[in-house]
């Protein structure tokens, strides 16, 4: 990428050019609006953190001087992916649960790592987890189930300057009682502290989300209260939902005819509500979600790693043809072991098809909204952002064409999807401000961050007595 300053506007300028901040100009950008219009040579541009237009690059630059210009060289220039399911405290652990372990062993490491977690270790594996994210395009994120107070992820997401929603573990039926924090009545009011300390306003970076667990870890009490506090703050409630056989079957010991019939009668379905994985949903439920507006977020990255069926079970494109709105999530370092939007929208695109025999089941096209609109949508913001308009705010990814895998770009949306991916993320923009360029971040220093997640891992593993082991002799 080059960079320069501007001077003034070129030959063919108005007599008076707007003011902007920025303005990137000549790349390839996929506007993802309405029309999901692209420009081969556009532009985009900025002021006070807002998009003032996009088009073509000829016209913009006749039409604003911008206090900066950022050249993409005919790199693809797209909204910022969205992950809509995040968790910030489990990066520490990444890659530390053996391979040969079923999915049903996973407490055994989890709650040594839950209980050995200090505030230093929480702060630092969200710092690691935004750093990845940035890193990989990633503009806004849903965070769910922190642990400890949600101030150790705020500082993180502030540093790093990524848009995200935060919260705390919040469980009136814990998996443990070292790891609950009271009942229902302690859980909805540390709910409350949370939205009410960082509320959510109109171009908030950093703002306290109602999300739990779910997943059986909670009573239809909370679930309901939850709903409502969220109701109250103008926010969508975010929860765990059918990712696995028991945690559906444990609605059948309720006496529910169904998971999501039960929540429908709970009176807690509609779009302020998403549900995070919904691997085991039938036709019934489906059409429930539908009725009501619910948003559902696809995690197959987390799915294929510990083979909950996703592929097999999940009818995630059956959802997309009826009309509802499915989003993207990278989960958790301890399941789908990265933070990549990218390669949740291929494994999207792919795995299906795979799994029916059809194809397509997803398509490059609707991945690539799975990864940017749908997303916006899921988290409450799809009047800010994920998609490039005026009026939204200006959270922006440029891709370099120096990597191979964009070459040569034929249709730009099958090159992104299927070969480019985030290997290319160049330059990221969120707010307006350049958070990333040159594939590093313009805030934190990288390698200090690294070294000191390496040595806090390292000493938490000690603490907790835990060593990875290996089929294989390591000397």
């Amino acid at each position: 990428m080059t960079r320069r300053k501007q001077g003034g506007p070129g030959g063919g300028a108005p007599a008076e050019p707007r003011k902007a901040d920025l303005l990137v100009q000549h790349g390839v950008v996929l506007t993802m609006d309405g029309e999901r219009r692209v420009f081969r040579d556009g532009a985009v541009a900025v002021a006070g953190g807002v998009i003032l237009e996009v088009g073509p690059a000829a016209r913009l630059q006749a039409a604003y001087r911008a206090a900066r210009v950022i050249d993409a060289r005919g790199g693809v220039v797209q909204p910022g992916f969205v992950d809509s399911h995040v968790h910030l405290s489990h990066h520490l652990d990444r890659g530390m649960i053996p391979d040969v372990w079923p999915e049903s062993r996973e407490h055994e490491h989890w709650l040594p790592y839950w209980r050995a977690l200090t505030p230093r270790d929480a702060y630092l594996s969200a710092l690691l987890a935004c750093l990845e994210m940035l890193r990989n395009g990633t503009t806004t994120f849903s965070d769910m189930s922190g642990r400890h107070a949600v101030e150790t992820r705020v500082r993180a997401v502030r540093e790093v300057g990524l848009r995200g929603a935060v919260t705390e573990i919040c469980w009136d039926l814990p998996p443990h009682p070292s790891v609950g924090i009271g009942g229902t009545r302690a859980c909805v009011r540390a709910l409350e502290r949370i939205v009410d300390a960082y509320p959510r306003k109109p171009g908030s970076l950093v703002w306290g989300a109602v999300n739990f667990s779910g997943m059986g870890r909670a009573t239809d009490k909370l679930i309901v209260a939850a709903k409502a506090l969220a109701r109250s703050r103008g926010l969508t409630m975010a929860m765990h939902q059918s990712f696995g056989r028991r945690d559906v079957a444990a609605f059948g010991q309720r006496g529910a005819r169904s998971a999501i019939a039960h929540l429908h009668d709970l009176g807690v379905l509609g779009p302020d509500l998403a549900l995070v994985h919904m691997i085991h949903v039938d036709a019934r439920e489906a059409e429930l979600l539908r009725r009501t507006g619910t948003h559902v977020i696809h995690c197959p990255g987390a799915s294929v790693r510990t083979g909950m069926g996703a592929s097999r079970h999940g009818r995630f494109p059956e959802m997309l043809r009826r009309g509802i709105n499915v989003a993207l999530g990278s989960d958790s370092g301890n399941y789908s072991d990265f933070l990549d939007v990218g390669r949740q929208a291929y494994l999207a695109a792919t795995v299906h098809r795979e799994a029916k025999g059809e194809m397509p089941t997803i398509s490059a096209h609707q991945a690539l909204e799975m990864a940017t609109r749908n997303g916006a949508r899921a988290l409450g913001l799809g009047d800010e952002i994920g998609s490039l308009e005026p009026g939204k705010r200006a959270d922006l990814v440029i891709h370099g064409r120096g990597r191979p895998e964009w070459h040569p770009m034929g249709d730009v949306v099958n090159t992104l999807v299927y070969s480019a991916q985030s290997v290319g993320v160049d330059t990221c923009i969120v707010e307006g401000r350049v958070v990333l360029e040159g594939g590093r971040s313009t805030l934190v220093d990288e390698e200090e961050i690294l070294a000191r997640v390496d040595r806090a891992a390292h000493r938490l593993y000690r603490r907790m007595g835990w060593t990875t082991p290996s089929p294989w002799p390591v000397t």
